[in-house]
C-alpha cells in the first residue's frame, strides 16, 4: 500500500485560510491498491503524456514543410512565418491553461487537452490554404507542445519535492523517446499514406495511447489523497526547510523569474530554428535529408545523458551555474554549424545540441517549483511558457528569411550566436529569490 500521511501532516506552505478549509480526503482505487508510492505511476503517466505531444513538436512538423510548399503553393519563408505566428499565438494562450490547471486539476485538464489535440491533428489533414494552415497549426501547437507539456510537467512536479530534479530528469526522457520515434514514424506515414493521411495516422495514435492513460492513471496533488510528496511526509522536511510558495505576481518581482524566462526563450528560439530547417541546413552543408533524420535520432540518444545529468545536478548544484553551462553548449553548436561539412561534424553538432536540449527541458520543468513552490505552479508555468513556447515562434523565420534573401543560413546563424552570450553574462546579477519575511527571519537569526 502507498504511504499514507497522518491527518496532522498538512503542507507547511498552506495559508491559514487554506488550512481551515482543507478539502476532504479523496479516495482512488488505483492509489489505494498501489504496492508502492503512487508518485512513480504519476511519473510514468506524465512522461507518456509528454511523449504523445510529439506530433506537435518542431522536429515532426518540419518533415511536412516541403509538402506545404509544393501543394499549398507558398514559399518556405511564408510557411516559417505562419508556423511562427501560430506558435506565438499558442504561447499567449498558455496562461489560460495554467489558470485552468490550478482551478480544475491536472487530470480533467489533461483529458480535455488530449481529446482536443486529437481533433486538431485530424484537422491538419484537411488544410487547403494559408488561413487553414495558420489556424490548425495554432491549435496543434497550443494543445500539444504547449498545454500537454505544461500539464504533464505540472502533475509530476506536484508529487515530488526533495527528489524533483532526479524525477524530472527521468521524465524528460520523453523528449528523447519522442524525438527518436516521431520523425521516423511521420516520414514512414508520409511515404505510405501521403502527408494528409500521415496526420490522420498520428491523431489515431495519440487517441488510442494517450487518452486511456490519462483517464486511468492521472491524479491530482498527493495531499488530496492523504499522501505527501516523495512518498513520506518526513522527506518534505529532510533539508530542514519548508517549501516556499509564491504567487505569480510575487514571482514576477524577482530577477530569477525574468532571467530564466528569457533564457528558456533563447534556448527555444535557437533550437526551433535549427530543427525546423535541419533538413535544408544539412543539404546546404553538403549532407542529405537522410543524414538530417539520423541526426535527429542522435540528438534523441544524447539528450538522455543531458536529461539524467541535469536531473542529478539540479538536486546538488546551483541552477544559475548550470544555466551558464547550457548556454555554452548552445554556443558551441552554433559555431560548429557554421563550418560543418562531414557526417562526423554533424554527429558532434547533434551531440552538443542534444545535451543542450535535454538539459534545458529538465531545468525548465524543475526550477519554477524549486524557486516558487507548488501551490500556484500552474499559473506560474503558464506565464513562463509564453517565453519557452513563444521562443519557438521566433527561430524559424529569421533563418528562412536569411536563406531567401542571402541564399544562405549563415547571416542568421551568426546573429543567433549573440543570444547565449548575453544570457550567460546576465546571470552575474541573479540571486536565489527569498521572500521578505524569510530574509528578515534569516537576518534576525544571524544577528542573534
Amino acid at each position: 500500500m502507498a504511504n499514507v500521511a497522518t491527518p496532522s501532516a498538512t503542507p507547511s506552505s498552506a495559508s491559514p485560510a487554506a488550512s481551515s478549509a482543507a478539502p476532504a480526503t479523496r479516495h482512488s482505487w488505483v492509489i489505494d491498491h498501489s504496492p508502492f508510492f503512487y508518485g512513480w505511476v504519476i511519473l510514468a503517466a506524465g512522461s507518456l503524456g509528454a511523449v504523445m505531444m510529439g506530433p506537435s513538436q518542431t522536429f515532426t512538423v518540419s518533415l511536412f514543410i516541403d509538402n506545404f510548399v509544393s501543394e499549398l503553393g507558398i514559399s518556405r519563408s511564408t510557411v516559417s512565418l505562419i508556423y511562427g505566428a501560430a506558435t506565438l499565438g499558442a504561447s499567449l494562450l498558455l496562461p489560460m491553461t495554467g489558470r485552468l490547471v490550478d482551478r480544475y486539476g491536472t487530470r480533467r485538464m489533461m483529458l480535455a487537452v488530449t481529446l482536443a489535440f486529437v481533433a486538431a491533428l485530424a484537422a491538419m489533414s484537411r488544410v487547403a490554404g494559408i488561413a487553414g494552415l495558420l489556424l490548425t497549426l495554432l491549435a496543434v501547437r497550443f494543445l500539444g507542445f504547449g498545454s500537454m507539456q505544461l500539464v504533464s510537467n505540472n502533475v509530476i512536479a506536484q508529487w515530488f519535492v526533495r527528489r524533483r530534479g532526479m524525477v524530472m530528469g527521468l521524465a524528460s526522457q520523453s523528449l528523447a523517446v519522442s524525438l527518436f520515434v516521431f520523425p521516423a514514424l511521420a516520414e514512414t506515414l508520409i511515404r505510405q499514406f501521403t502527408w494528409r493521411g500521415a496526420w490522420i495516422g498520428l491523431s489515431l495514435i495519440v487517441l488510442v495511447i494517450a487518452a486511456p492513460a490519462v483517464w486511468l492513471l492521472y491524479r491530482d496533488r498527493p495531499e488530496l489523497y492523504g499522501l505527501q510528496p516523495d512518498g513520506n511526509a518526513r522527506d518534505r522536511y529532510a533539508d530542514g526547510a519548508a517549501e516556499e510558495d509564491w504567487t505569480l505576481s510575487e514571482a514576477r518581482r524577482t530577477s530569477v523569474f525574468w532571467v530564466f524566462t528569457l533564457a528558456f526563450l533563447v534556448m527555444a528560439t535557437v533550437n526551433a530554428g535549427l530543427i525546423f530547417h535541419q533538413a535544408s541546413l544539412f543539404v546546404e552543408r553538403g549532407l542529405s535529408r537522410s543524414d538530417a533524420v539520423i541526426a535527429y535520432q542522435a540528438m534523441a540518444l544524447v539528450s538522455i545523458i543531458g536529461n539524467l545529468g541535469m536531473g542529478h545536478l539540479l538536486d546538488r548544484v546551483s541552477a544559475r551555474l548550470l544555466l551558464v553551462v547550457q548556454m555554452g553548449l548552445l554556443l558551441a553548436a552554433l559555431l560548429l554549424l557554421q563550418v560543418m561539412e562531414t557526417m562526423w561534424a554533424a554527429v558532434i553538432y547533434a551531440t552538443l545540441l542534444g545535451l543542450a536540449m535535454g538539459g534545458s527541458r529538465v531545468m525548465d520543468s524543475t526550477v519554477w517549483a524549486k524557486y516558487f513552490g507548488r501551490r500556484h505552479l500552474g499559473s506560474i508555468r503558464g506565464a513562463t511558457m509564453v517565453g519557452s513556447v513563444g521562443g519557438t515562434a521566433l527561430g524559424a523565420y529569421p533563418l528562412a528569411l536569411s536563406y531567401d534573401l542571402a541564399g544562405s543560413y549563415s547571416p542568421a546563424l551568426t546573429a543567433l550566436i549573440l543570444l547565449p552570450i548575453a544570457i550567460s553574462f546576465s546571470m552575474i546579477f541573479v540571486k536565489r529569490p527569498q521572500k521578505r519575511e524569510r530574509r528578515e527571519a534569516d537576518h534576525a537569526i544571524t544577528v542573534g
